[in-house]
């Protein structure tokens, strides 16, 4: 069962007191199981050291495995989905570049996907029509003109190969 908001932030509370109060030089095993929290006092210098990293703020505490995207903020969501909507031909890859760009967060493109089918702004499967088409720089018709070279004229001698393998005498 997934724990709710408030008890996750709860929790981050009560390791921040665990880490301030040891720092102090109380004991870990006691503060742990006056804080009822479930963990090992192994894990304290994990938690240290991401406490610190973060600015020593709780909500670096925050846990982090409950099925729910850290790269996906409101803010990233907001981005693509205004991003989409005024640019739909962008791709996943371009969305990427430009999230890197704004919030210096790497993102993949499969959650980028993922995100832009919730919020129904995805690109149809397959290539963009006239994607082909629009690579082209010149017509093909003027190519043929200079094919005199590789496609000689009159019909070239048959060795015969074509139905088989040649005899020899």
């Amino acid at each position: 069962m997934r724990a709710t908001l408030a008890e996750r932030e709860d929790l981050a509370h009560r390791k921040e007191q665990w880490l301030l109060r040891t720092a102090q030089g109380e004991d870990p095993e006691r503060v742990r199981q006056a804080l009822h929290l479930k963990l090992q006092v192994v894990t304290l210098a994990r938690l240290k050291a991401r406490y610190v990293s973060a600015g020593r703020r709780w909500q670096a505490l925050l846990e982090r495995r409950h099925g729910r995207a850290t790269k996906g903020t409101p803010a990233v969501k907001a981005f693509v989905v205004k991003a989409k909507a005024k640019h739909p031909h962008l791709t996943a890859a371009d969305l990427a570049a430009q999230i890197w760009d704004r919030f210096e967060i790497e993102i993949s493109r499969n959650r980028l996907s993922t995100l832009l089918k919730q919020a129904g702004l995805s690109n149809p499967v397959g290539h963009p029509p006239g994607a082909v088409a629009a690579g082209l720089k010149h017509s093909p018709e003027g190519d043929v003109d200079h094919a005199g070279a590789f496609f000689p004229p009159g019909g070239a001698k048959r060795t015969g190969r074509a139905r088989g393998p040649a005899h020899r005498a």
